[in-house]
């Protein structure tokens, strides 16, 4: 138990990315009790990254939903300017063809 302590102090020196880096490159391969902590110690950081990732792309389906919500109310104020647009033409219309007496 000592050791993994040991070990783990030693990782954590070390770094994240550095200790990743000489697990997959094979550096740890020498011992396969140095392997197994190296694996143990970066388990809970990759869970924690991976929840990170997963929250991003929750966000990321969030805004985009937003983005879609607001160009379909951006489309339908579109479409209802444009028949008030074209009333109003017909009534002009209509004002300049049957002008009041």
């Amino acid at each position: 138990m000592d050791d993994r302590r040991a070990l783990f102090a030693e990782f954590e020196k070390l770094g994240e990315p550095e200790v990743r880096r000489r697990h997959t490159s094979g550096e740890y391969d020498h011992s396969p009790a140095f392997k197994q902590a190296a694996s143990q110690w970066l388990l809970p950081k990759e869970e924690a990254e991976r929840s990170r990732r997963d929250a991003s792309q929750v966000e990321q389906i969030e805004i985009a939903r937003s983005a879609k919500n607001a160009a379909w109310a951006a489309a339908i104020a579109a479409i209802v300017a444009a028949i008030v647009a074209i009333i109003a033409a017909l009534i002009a219309g209509l004002g300049w063809l049957m002008p009041h007496r």
